[in-house]
């Protein structure tokens, strides 16, 4: 910086150019610190001695201050654009435009940069001066402020918790940091800890200062107990680089007046680019959020995305809880519009198929806005429709970063497509030993010329074959099986499965350098889709034993966690000596959900693979059942459907059947539910144990339905038959199915004792989900007979061992029965505590019956204003609700 510099925002800084300019020590530097502070008006000699001497300045002061001013002078003398002038009103420094940073500080409009002119405490050579530094200190915080907002506007919550903590700790009572620490709390899956955060300030507030917490502060915690708070997307993809030309079709877009902008034009002109150009250039006026999808409308092998499929990854992306993402397509976009209306949204619809699949992703209301691309004009949509055409040649050879008379023949035999010019110059950028006069002479055969360009998707497949050659044999063979395997990550132990070896770092690593293959988390890998349909071209007779292998591995290794998890459901799946060992059960189940559903999805008509796709629905389907995965819990009825049909044996039939049978149960679907299972029930005639599984869910079925006598009936049947039949400890299932009946039934004595039972299996079988079932159904029994503190004990041992096995629906349920009992022996303060837990639950998961019993306990606690959040919840249109649970709340 070759200028004048001045800094307070920190110890005294004065500078030109390279050099420090000295000011003497003491009260000249004070001083100068005052002036600056001031810089630009007229300071009094009274106030400067009133600061330097603290109010109390001596009889010699005022000549004192002039001794000072004029070694100021001779100081700043040389200093270009400086100026130290007295009049009778006092002394005014001027000094030029943007030298001082206590300026740069209060007109910088990014909190981020503001913040970066501090280097200390500000004026720190003013010990005395309190006032003017505490103002300064506020404006400081002020910035902090919005610097952290800012972040967690922007999805950047995680990066400002610690900053945040430090700052509440240090600012108790300012309220609008402990609301940004909430609010970054909760985004970060952390809700219980927001709340922490909201009665700790609440406290103090009361202790310190007999206040309650600001309505703003107040309204932020109930949006968090309800689970209201926006989620802000920022899905848009990287700025496409490089990008050159578009110009006035990006002043079109980004200056159109209608909500909705649709680009269209042939393959290959550069559609996605742009859109995504224009987009990023637009983000500032969606405050809310930006969406982005691929619609694989013209994507080679793959079916465009269904509008429902879209809307529910839309809906998750705003903050709609799982559970709360309606099954129906109709009800799921009414949600959607609803979700967009009165928010500032820019979605990115990239890839259309026709106006019928992003008719039903439009925003319903005005502020949201909607850029669309697609090959075909979308004639029947209402919108601004922009047409690409090939670039001009300037534009061109800009893209080929050469204007030579050859690079002009590229060009020209690109046909000057966006596309075809940016494989010729990635071409050119690979190959450093060929010049633009090689590939111009290469591209003159115009036999060849597909060949070398490859348009649209061919040219694609040609950008990819140049990386595929480089590999090494090991690598081609694995990029090629991994192509195979179409599921959205592989771990490493999934590829040395696939591979069928153990050194698999060998033959990834030159693919992730490639950028074939992109690794997405500690020894994960990602295979983009058009690369994946790329190398399965490619693949050879192998491919059905590396599947082979990579399904057994899916399947012994879900079968060994669900062994793990649910001993009670799953001992008997298989020979245990063919489990991997796995640590943490529960977290494999969750990181590898996805991917098991896409292993199943992928090989269902396969009828040598279709029997690993089946195996896998039916030990997968009661893991998606409890984590209210509704939408995949009907996709894998489906998949087990179809793999059945394609294997086509009975008992394959049957395993489908159970699978369709858990996912229409989970929608309401009872009766259809119990005919699947009626089905599979006549079928196993000759399996006593299958019977008495298949009666042990119709008894479910029938006790939510209401049919009590015919459930114990059911449950007792299918009891002896598991008892007499199944493995050891079988019989927990139906006894803990037939503690419920008797439980809603009234019936306290016999719910306790099918419990006490089922308990003693269960922890006989070191079954931790059975005895976590077995406690609750006691717990439950217990309390109605009055026998509390036993049911207590019960309840949070079933609690711990929720936590412990990660059955978060459990979980809450048994927090809901212990704050009733709690509430029954007078614990009124331990019983909120349970019913506000409850209520953190069952609000991340868009339960609306789980959070109205929630509310309705807590109103039974003497939360009065919870009585008609309940009443509106529980009287909700159509909700499925628990008889079991309205048993114990009513």
């Amino acid at each position: 910086m070759d200028g004048v510099r001045f800094g307070v925002l920190g110890p005294l800084l004065v500078t030109h150019g390279q050099r420090d300019v000295h000011v003497p020590a003491g009260q000249p530097r004070q001083v100068l610190v005052l002036l600056l502070a001031h810089a630009g008006q007229t300071v009094s000699v009274d106030h400067l001695m009133s600061i330097l001497w603290d109010g109390d300045p001596p009889a010699s002061a005022r000549k004192a201050v002039q001794v000072h001013v004029s070694q100021l002078r001779r100081a700043l003398k040389d200093l270009p654009g400086v100026s130290l002038e007295w009049s009778r009103q006092g002394y005014r420094l001027d000094i030029p435009d943007g030298s001082l940073d206590l300026r740069l500080f209060r007109d910088a409009e990014d909190p981020d940069e503001a913040l970066g002119y501090w280097r200390g405490p500000a004026l720190a050579e003013l010990t005395r001066n309190t006032q003017l530094a505490s103002q300064l200190d506020e404006e400081r915080l002020a910035a902090t402020e919005r610097r952290v907002d800012k972040a967690i506007k922007d999805g950047r919550h995680h990066e400002v918790i610690s900053e945040l903590t430090a700052l509440v700790d240090d600012h108790p009572t300012r309220e609008r940091l402990r609301g940004a620490l909430m609010v970054a709390l909760h985004r970060s899956g952390r809700q219980a800890d927001a709340l922490r955060t909201y009665d700790r300030g609440r406290r103090h507030l009361a202790e310190e200062l007999g206040l309650d917490p600001g309505q703003e502060l107040k309204d932020l915690h109930s949006a968090i107990l309800q689970g209201d708070i926006p989620a802000v997307p920022r899905e848009l993809p990287a700025r496409p680089d490089p990008f050159v030309g578009r110009r006035a079709e990006i002043e079109l877009i980004t200056n159109a007046a209608e909500p909705v902008i649709a680009v269209h034009g042939p393959g290959g002109q550069g559609k996605s680019a742009l859109a995504t150009a224009a987009a990023h250039a637009m983000v500032e006026r969606f405050p809310d959020g930006q969406l982005y999808v691929d619609l694989h409308g013209a994507t080679p092998g793959r079916s465009p995305l269904s509008p429902a499929e879209v809307i529910r990854r839309f809906l998750r992306a705003l903050g709609t809880p799982p559970l709360a993402v309606p099954t129906d397509a109709s009800e799921a976009a009414a949600l959607y519009r609803s979700t967009l209306a009165r928010r500032k949204v820019l979605v990115l619809l990239d890839n259309a198929v026709d106006a019928a699949q992003v008719g039903p992703l439009l925003p319903g209301e005005a502020g949201s806005s909607v850029l669309i691309t697609s090959r075909r004009m979308l004639a029947t949509l209402s919108a601004r429709h922009v047409r690409l055409d090939p670039l001009p040649e300037a534009d061109a050879l800009r893209l080929l970063g050469d204007s030579g008379p050859a690079a002009e023949q590229v060009a020209k035999a690109c046909d000057y497509l966006p596309l075809a010019l940016t494989i010729a110059a990635a071409r050119l950028r690979s190959r450093p030993d060929w010049t633009t006069a090689n590939l111009a002479k290469r591209l003159a055969d115009q036999r060849h010329r597909l060949d070398e360009l490859h348009f649209d998707d061919l040219g694609v497949r040609s950008s990819f074959q140049l990386s595929f050659e480089g590999l090494n044999e090991s690598s081609t063979r694995a990029f090629t099986l991994l192509c195979c395997l179409n599921v959205p990550t592989v771990g490493e132990p999934a590829a040395r499965a696939l591979l069928g070896q153990d050194d698999v770092d060998r033959a990834l690593d030159p693919l992730v350098d490639a950028k074939l293959v992109e690794p997405c988390g500690p020894e994960r890998y990602r295979v983009h889709d058009l690369l994946r349909l790329f190398g399965a071209e490619h693949v050879n007779e192998e491919r059905h034993d590396a599947l082979t292998r990579a399904l057994t591995y899916y399947r012994e290794t879900l079968a060994a966690v669900l062994k793990k998890l649910r001993p009670h459901a799953y001992g008997a799946l298989t020979n245990s000596a063919g489990f991997q060992e796995i640590d943490e059960p529960l977290r494999w189940l969750t990181d590898e959900a996805e991917n098991l559903l896409a292993a199943a999805r992928s090989t269902m008509d396969e009828p040598s693979l279709a029997e690993h796709a089946l195996a896998i629905a039916h030990m997968l389907y009661p893991h998606l059942f409890k984590q209210d995965r509704v939408a995949d819990l009907i996709e894998l009825g489906q998949i087990a459907d179809r793999a059945a049909r394609t294997i086509d044996t009975s008992a394959a039939l049957q395993t489908a059947l159970l699978v369709r049978s858990a996912a229409n149960r989970r929608i309401g679907e009872f009766a259809v539910a119990r005919a699947q299972l009626e089905e599979v029930l006549e079928a196993r005639a000759d399996d006593p144990f299958g019977q008495g599984r298949a009666l042990a869910g119709i008894g479910t079925i029938q006790r939510e339905l209401g049919e009590l006598d015919r459930a114990a009936d059911t449950l007792t049947q299918a009891l002896e038959l598991t008892a007499e039949h199944g493995p050891a400890g079988a019989q927990r299932v139906p006894l803990s199915a037939l503690a419920q009946v008797h439980q809603v039934a009234g019936r306290y004595e016999q719910a306790f004792d099918a419990a006490t039972e089922s308990l003693e299996h269960a922890r006989e079988h070191d079954d931790a989900a059975g005895t976590a079932y077995a406690l609750a159904s006691q717990g439950q029994a217990l309390f109605k007979l009055g026998r509390l503190d036993e049911a207590l004990d019960a309840l949070g041992e079933c609690i711990e061992l929720c936590r412990l096995t990660g059955e978060h629906n459990d979980e809450w349920q048994a927090l809901l029965c212990r704050a009733e009992v709690l509430l029954a022996a007078g614990k009124t303060e331990e019983a909120t505590k349970d019913a506000e837990r409850c209520l953190e639950i069952t609000s991340a998961r868009g339960d609306r019956y789980g959070e109205g019993v929630a509310h309705l306990v807590l109103a039974k606690a003497g939360r009065e204003k919870h009585a008609d959040r309940a009443a509106e919840l529980l009287g909700t249109p159509g909700l499925r609700r628990d008889n079991l649970l309205d048993s114990l709340v009513s």
